[in-house]
């Protein structure tokens, strides 16, 4: 039941909205907090309900544990609870690759068990390791266990982040069991707002953008010329961006209608000029996470400098290997970690209270984005094989572009291929002319809004619309009946174009 599907559109969502909003009125609050848990329950169970079984168990355990670390903190069992998060991580996201290369080793053939990965797993494992340590450290009061349950099944964030803190979630779930709740109609005008414009993102965007990248890297394009490779690469930048920021968007807009403010998750982060301020933009919410309960524990920057590129490495050999069972994600942690090792050296030599020119800034950033354009790559080849053609492309190693290079691409999108009535010969006219410009114009008019467009959250707190360094606040936002018709208009458009049911990206994650 995705979010853009219409059993949620149409059925879940406005009936959890309207009895949460009833309840809220004439219920008590305890009930309110109740049926949200039980409407994230039954939101889960659409996926795979024995998978409902898995978390019941280690919300139950989780919950035990953080109350018997409140009354007798103890580091063994602090020790016991995270390594049974992580057990239970390993065994379902890690049994598969474990085998797989424990059988490539020895020359043994272990069965693959083919173990299920429920869905949110990971997002799951940080949120409750990151609840309990708190506890241990004193930084957790004692909480029910329904506002628990809440904190750890409430829907919108539930599949994909973004990965939430107790401190920050748990006061607003107490506030709506004690009734507290100060704009219910502006907040739900804004969550209505938040949920159209993740829907663009998500529709509009990032699944036009696909099909570039998906055919680069599916191997159609044996060895891609440079120009089809870096349309590839890029395409597949914004599309990992617009699909990730989008959910995060719908899912902040959904907090906001039942109440509850989740953080966000991006801040535009490919206009950072260099790879550290585009870890404080990119998954806000999964680098704090590291930083707090890894990267700081290890020693952060305390234990001098060799430790600190040591601890880098770690924690972004770590989250690579969070994001998914394979060498490529472990490559593109490594690579983010020898980034940010550089970065650090770098200010070190240069001094971090040194203010770059305009020049020294537009450096950092073409040099920032091509870091991280090379390093999705590895993110997105689903082995070293194709990540290696992909990159020999983009390197120039087949040429700068062959002939007829665009119409894989233009076939690629067979809706605008139908509204354009475009044939094959018209394909081939479109190559001719320059790699095909008219199916071309979804990658920079992503990019435009990548670069120059504000953020849902820039544009609804800052009172008017920037586009860059200029202000419009003619198209500031209110909660009026033409911004309503505008967005409605919006999320509508974005629903008629989707060709296909597409997953988030993030899901298998």
């Amino acid at each position: 039941m995705l979010f853009n599907s219409t059993p949620f559109l149409f059925a879940f969502l406005p009936v959890s909205l309207l009895v949460f909003r009833l309840l809220f009125r004439h219920a008590p609050g305890w009930m309110v907090v109740l049926w949200l848990s039980l409407s994230s329950i039954f939101f889960y169970a659409q996926f795979i309900p024995l998978h409902l079984a898995l978390f019941a168990t280690s919300i139950a355990v989780n919950f035990t544990l953080g109350r018997r670390l409140a009354d007798h903190p103890s580091r063994a069992v602090l020790a016991g609870g995270i390594v049974f998060n992580l057990g239970v991580l390993c065994v379902f996201k890690y049994t598969g690759f474990v085998i797989a290369n424990l059988n490539t080793l020895t020359g043994l053939a272990i069965p693959d068990p083919g173990i299920v990965l429920p869905l949110a797993l990971s997002f799951f494992t940080f949120q409750k390791i990151g609840y309990i340590i708190d506890v241990y450290r004193g930084g957790a009061p004692r909480y029910r266990f329904n506002d628990f349950l809440l904190f750890v099944m409430f829907f919108p964030q539930l599949l994909a982040g973004p990965i939430v803190h107790h401190a920050t979630v748990m006061p607003q779930i107490a506030n709506l069991s004690g009734k507290r709740w100060a704009d219910p109609a502006g907040d739900l005008a804004i969550g209505l707002t938040f949920f159209c414009i993740g829907l663009f993102k998500k529709l509009g965007i990032a699944d036009s953008v696909a099909p570039y990248g998906d055919f680069v890297f599916s191997g159609d394009a044996a060895a891609p010329d440079m120009l089809t490779a870096w349309i590839g690469a890029i395409a597949y930048t914004l599309q990992i961006y617009f699909d990730f920021s989008g959910y995060s968007d719908m899912a902040v807009g959904l907090g906001r209608m039942f109440g509850i403010r989740l953080p966000q998750n991006f801040l535009s982060p490919y206009r950072a000029t260099s790879i550290i301020d585009f870890w404080r933009r990119w998954h806000v919410t999964l680098s704090a996470f590291l930083r707090d309960y890894l990267y700081l524990p290890l020693g952060g920057n305390r234990r001098g400098r060799f430790r600190r590129y040591a601890n880098l490495w770690i924690v972004m050999l770590l989250g690579g290997l969070w994001h998914g069972a394979a060498w490529t994600f472990v490559a593109w942690g490594a690579l983010h970690g020898f980034y940010l090792s550089v970065n650090h050296a770098w200010h070190a030599v240069r001094g971090r209270d040194n203010h770059p020119g305009r020049v020294e800034r537009l450096a950092g950033w073409l040099l920032t984005v091509l870091a991280v354009v090379v390093a999705w790559v590895f993110f997105r080849a689903p082995d070293f094989a194709t990540a290696g053609k992909v990159l020999l492309g983009m390197a120039g190693r087949n040429g700068i572009i062959l002939p007829g290079a665009a119409a894989p691409f233009i076939d690629a999108l067979p809706r605008l291929k139908a509204a354009l009535d475009i044939s094959t010969g018209g394909a081939n006219h479109l190559a001719t002319l320059g790699g095909g410009p008219v199916m071309l114009l979804s990658l920079p008019a992503a990019m435009i809004i990548a670069l120059a467009c504000p953020t849902a959250h820039q544009w609804l707190e800052d009172g008017a619309w920037r586009f860059g360094s200029y202000r419009f606040p003619l198209l500031a936002w209110h909660p009026t009946a033409a911004w309503a018709m505008a967005l409605f208009a919006l999320a509508a458009g974005s629903l008629a174009w989707q060709v296909n049911t597409v997953r988030f990206l993030y899901f298998q994650f």
